[in-house]
């Protein structure tokens, strides 16, 4: 995991190279520098997967990708919205208004997608899981050996258990809660989320939990 670049940001070897899952706020350039630490150039960054086009994930995709060469990936749904071609989510509440106010700061470069992916699509030896709310296209990523990247599908607390999205940030929540059930119903040890700290034991059972309460 890439400290640092406002969402969570993950480097996973795959093959003799790497895929980045999610690219931060702006986070191009320490994405580089912590593949550099553990031995990998920039060329040999091949994928940037996102799990959705908000710009806390997305913001550092557009200069990752002319550093690096690698293509974008990200859910058909999701697609226009990174592109440019729609525009950004809207955000509820409070939020959205300092949001507004924030204006350019707060605005997502424009990316071309190279990869348009889908339900039960494999890349770099993860299967696509949809599980839309947070955004129409918003997907996790499952990894059979028990990973699950679930992007802002969850978030998790300071005491490592998982957590739905607030309100103000899903594009819808009931279907935010549906795409959580689902996820429910996988074997995973090992929950790696877009906010908060990873949970690396246990995650599926707490996952579980979360929707026996009533995502209380």
């Amino acid at each position: 995991m890439v400290d640092g670049v406002r969402a969570n940001s993950y480097l996973l070897i795959a093959g003799e190279g790497l895929a980045v899952i999610d690219a931060g706020f702006s986070g191009a350039d320490r994405i580089v520098e912590y593949a550099r630490g553990i031995g990998f150039s920039p060329d040999k960054i091949k994928t940037i997967i996102l799990t959705h086009p908000d710009v806390d994930h997305a913001g550092g995709a557009s200069k990752l990708k002319e550093i690096t060469g690698a293509k974008v990936a990200i859910h058909e749904a999701d697609a226009a919205r990174l592109s440019g071609e729609k525009p950004p989510k809207a955000v509820k509440g409070a939020l959205g208004v300092i949001m507004k106010v924030a204006g350019s700061m707060m605005k997502l470069k424009p990316v071309k997608p190279d990869i348009l992916l889908k339900e039960d699509d494999r890349i770099d030896g993860l299967t696509v899981i949809f599980t839309p709310g947070h955004t129409e296209g918003s997907i996790s990523l499952y990894r059979p050996d028990g990973v699950l990247f679930v992007g802002d599908a969850l978030r998790t607390s300071d005491d490592g258990r998982p957590r739905l999205s607030g309100d103000m940030m899903n594009f819808d929540t009931e279907m935010a809660k549906q795409s959580v059930r689902k996820l429910a119903t996988l074997d995973f040890s090992i929950l790696l989320p877009g906010h908060g700290p990873p949970i690396k034991e246990n995650a599926s059972a707490l996952v579980k939990e979360l929707v026996a309460s009533g995502f209380k």
